[in-house]
C-alpha cells in the first residue's frame, strides 16, 4: 500500500473511532420526561386530543410531595398528566411536547386507552403513528374507555402508583381481552377485519378523598368493524366471546342446580376453544366450535356431597348450560345485530378453503358471517371438589345421603 493510501485509511480510521468513542448522543434522565400510559380523545371541535401520563421523579428520589401544580397530579406526586390537541395525532404530541422543558420519551409506555368518541372515527391513524414512532412500544396493552381517555389518565387508583399500573396489571390478569397494540393492527388488517379491546370505566372508591382517587373497572368489550367502534358487550355476551376467542382466564362461573334448590360455583382452572371451519357439498357454510373447560368447586350450597357422582354430574351439566347461554348471547350479539367477524371465523376458512373464501371475502360481514351456522360442542370437567366433602354450615342431618 503506498503512503498516501495509507494516510488516507488512518485518516478514516480515526475518524470512525473519534465518533464511536463516548455517549456523544446520549440524553440525562433529567432530561426525559417519561410517558407510563397514553390516552386519545376526540374533543367537540373534531381534533385530536393527547394525554400522557409522566412519571415525577422528584418524588421517587425522595423530593417533596404533594400536587405539583400540572393539569393532573396524584396526592403522593409521583406522576403529572399533560395534555394537548391537534389536527392530527401527530400534530397533537408536537403540541404536547411544547408543553414541557423535557423530552417526551415514549419507551416505558405499556398502556394505551382510546375514548370511545375518537374510537368510532376510526384508529387507523392513532395506530399507523404510534407503530411507526420508534419510541412507541408495539406491545402496550390497548383498551377502549367508555369515560373520555384524559379522565382515566388523570386518576391515581388507591392500590398502585398510576393508573397505568393498574391497566398493565389487569391486562396481565386477563380481566379481558388481552390485547396489544400490534396485536390490534393484525386482527383489523387480516381476514375478519374486526378486532375487540376490553372496555373500561371510572369506578366510585369508598375511600377516595376525590374523584381523581377513584378505581377503574372492567365492564364488558368493545368491538370494532374495521378500525371503527361498533358496539359493546356486557354481561353474559363479554363472557361468552372471551371464551369463544380463547381470551378467558380469570372467571368464577356461579349457576344453580335445579333439583337441589342451591347455587354451586366453580373456579375455571383452564378453557381452550377449537374451530372446526366446514363447507358442505350445497355450499353451506358453518362453523363448528369444541369448548373444554376445566375448573376446581369453590362453593356449594345445595344438600349433596360433594363427591357423590350424581351430584358432579348436575354441577357439569348445569355449567355446561351456562356456558352454552354465555357463547350463544355471543353469538347473537356479535353476528345478528352487530354483524362484525369479532370472533376471527374468517381465519380458518381462509386457510381450509381458500379459493371459496376469496369469492366471498368482501361481503364476509355483510352477508356470510351473519348466516354463518354455528354448532358448540361443551365439555366441562371438574378437578377437585375442595377440601370438604360436605356442604358447610348445614345440619348432618339435612344432608342428602348418596
Amino acid at each position: 500500500m503506498n503512503p498516501v493510501k495509507r494516510l488516507l485509511c488512518l485518516g478514516l480510521l480515526l475518524v470512525f473511532a473519534s465518533t464511536s468513542a463516548g455517549c456523544w448522543d446520549r440524553r440525562e434522565i433529567n432530561d426525559l420526561a417519561i410517558v407510563l400510559a397514553v390516552g386519545v380523545d376526540r374533543n367537540p371541535n373534531h381534533k385530536i386530543l393527547l394525554s400522557a401520563q409522566i412519571f415525577f421523579p422528584k418524588v421517587a428520589g425522595g423530593g417533596p410531595q404533594g400536587n405539583t401544580g400540572g393539569t393532573g397530579s396524584n396526592a403522593i406526586g409521583q406522576t403529572i398528566m399533560q395534555s394537548a390537541e391537534g389536527v392530527t395525532i401527530a400534530d397533537a404530541m408536537t403540541q404536547l411536547q411544547s408543553k414541557l422543558p423535557r423530552s417526551l420519551f415514549w419507551g416505558q409506555s405499556e398502556v394505551m386507552i382510546i375514548g370511545e368518541a375518537a374510537a368510532a372515527k376510526g384508529i387507523r391513524s392513532y395506530i399507523d403513528f404510534f407503530l411507526r414512532y420508534v419510541q412507541f412500544r408495539e406491545h402496550a396493552y390497548t383498551y377502549i374507555s367508555k369515560d373520555r381517555a384524559v379522565d382515566l389518565i388523570k386518576l391515581q387508583p388507591p392500590l398502585e402508583r398510576s393508573s397505568a399500573e393498574v391497566l398493565r396489571e389487569m391486562g396481565n390478569l386477563k380481566l379481558g381481552a388481552q390485547i396489544t397494540l400490534k396485536e390490534l393492527a393484525q386482527k383489523i388488517d387480516g381476514a375478519s377485519q374486526a378486532a375487540l379491546l376490553t372496555r373500561i370505566h371510572i369506578t366510585p372508591f369508598a375511600t377516595a378523598a376525590d374523584a381523581a382517587h377513584n378505581n377503574i373497572q372492567v365492564t364488558g368489550i368493545g368491538v370494532f368493524k374495521k378500525d371503527k367502534f361498533v358496539g359493546s358487550l356486557e354481561e353474559r355476551a363479554n363472557l361468552g366471546i372471551l371464551a369463544i376467542t380463547n381470551e378467558l382466564e380469570t372467571k368464577i362461573f356461579s349457576f344453580p342446580i335445579d333439583t337441589s334448590g342451591g347455587h354451586v360455583s366453580v373456579n375455571l382452572v383452564h378453557a381452550k376453544t377449537k374451530m372446526v371451519p366446514h363447507i358442505d357439498e350445497k355450499g353451506v357454510w358453518s362453523m363448528d366450535l369444541f369448548v373444554e373447560m376445566d375448573g376446581d368447586l369453590v362453593l356449594n350450597t345445595t344438600n349433596q356431597f360433594n363427591s357423590d357422582p350424581k351430584f358432579v354430574q348436575q354441577v357439569k351439566k348445569a355449567w355446561t348450560e351456562s356456558i352454552r347461554g354465555d357463547i350463544e348471547a355471543a353469538l347473537k350479539r356479535v353476528q345478528k345485530q352487530l354483524k362484525t367477524d369479532a370472533f376471527g371465523f374468517a381465519e380458518p376458512f381462509y386457510r381450509h378453503y381458500p379459493k371459496a373464501w376469496s369469492r366471498v371475502k368482501d361481503r364476509w360481514n355483510d352477508e356470510v358471517f351473519p348466516a354463518l351456522q354455528v354448532n358448540l360442542h361443551i365439555r366441562t370437567q371438574l378437578n377437585r371438589i375442595g377440601k370438604s366433602t360436605v356442604p358447610q354450615g348445614i345440619p348432618e342431618s339435612s344432608i342428602r345421603k348418596k
